[in-house]
């Protein structure tokens, strides 16, 4: 009877190994989905540029990524295998793509190693699940996303996550912040995973990680320092200039500065510093409009926690 019971036992285990390996070799496809495609202004394989907006289905396929099995994950990178071998992983997906070799034309805010740096836009990005209609993409759903996908970084040395939350942190990351490279310019393997848990507060319910696979030369990360406005320049700049050429500002010596612009009735424009856009106010995130026709006396304050602009008319 022991004899018979230890045959049974190792049965059952050679059944249950074997049982596990065909799980993990098993490609984890959504089924309720046509595509998952990565956004943003990356390089694709080809050496293109991937776009935000605007997109034909030319490039749209370009950026499909491919469903993968753990194993897959595995052959790339055994501590990340590990880490989805704990999880329960529902769909699985990956791309190979370039990031932070070409210019985007605009930055955005990133965590590296605790402070506060600027990546190029050519290291942000968003994957989106869709579905196709006689070749035309449709987003169903984008990771991350407001309120209904809390995704978490896999790999917190080569991707920051931004926190899945409505109102801004003490850094001013939300969830309407994009994930973005921190591991340096190259070409990696982005692997997307969606659990088996629903998003939720402090429940993640996609997984997202950038495995490097050559490092490439790239546009480096600015550390943002603190803000010393007296070490800058602004002006104002907006519809009134076809957006081309700042209106000096003039520094009143107590942490304003200020210029006196003509507009027109429903001119949009800004403030902004060093005569770049790194740096740029407005009303919050918008551009400011001007009421009506007239002349105005547009001041930035740097007073207070936060720059305040405001345009007076005169």
């Amino acid at each position: 009877m022991k004899k018979f019971l230890a045959i049974l036992l190792a049965v059952l285990m050679c059944v249950t190994l074997a049982a596990c390996g065909q799980k993990k070799a098993e490609v984890l496809a959504d089924e309720g989905h046509d595509a998952w495609v990565v956004h943003g202004q990356y390089l694709l394989a080809d050496g293109s540029e991937n776009g935000w907006n605007g997109k034909d289905s030319a490039v749209y396929e370009a950026s499909t990524m491919t469903a993968i099995s753990l194993d897959d994950v595995k052959a790339l990178d055994e501590s990340l295998y590990n880490t989805l071998s704990g999880k329960e992983v529902k769909y699985l997906y990956a791309i190979d793509v370039t990031f932070g070799t070409n210019d985007a034309g605009w930055t955005t805010d990133c965590l590296i190693d605790g402070k506060m740096h600027k990546a190029n836009g050519s290291y942000a990005f968003k994957v989106a699940q869709c579905t196709i209609d006689e070749g035309v993409y449709a987003e169903d759903q984008w990771i991350s996303d407001p309120k209904t996908a809390h995704a978490e970084s896999l790999t917190p040395n080569t991707l920051f996550m931004p926190v899945w939350q409505e109102e801004a942190d003490e850094n001013g990351f939300s969830w309407a912040s994009n994930p973005v490279v921190i591991g340096g310019a190259g070409t990696y393997t982005l692997i997307c995973a969606q659990y088996s848990a629903v998003s939720a507060a402090g429940t993640p319910g996609f997984g997202i990680a950038l495995v490097l696979k050559e490092a490439k030369e790239g546009i480096a990360y600015e550390e943002i320092l603190q803000w010393v406005a007296a070490d800058h320049t602004y002006g104002v700049i907006g519809g009134f200039n076809e957006w081309a050429a700042d209106e000096a500002m003039a520094d009143n010596g107590d942490g304003t500065w200020s210029a006196t612009v003509a507009l027109t009735a429903g001119t949009e424009f800004k403030v902004r510093a060093d005569g770049a856009w790194d740096y740029s106010w407005g009303n919050g995130a918008d551009n400011l409009v001007a009421e009506a026709d007239g002349n105005y006396l547009v001041t930035i304050d740097f007073t207070g926690a936060d720059p305040v602009v405001t345009a007076v008319a005169q």
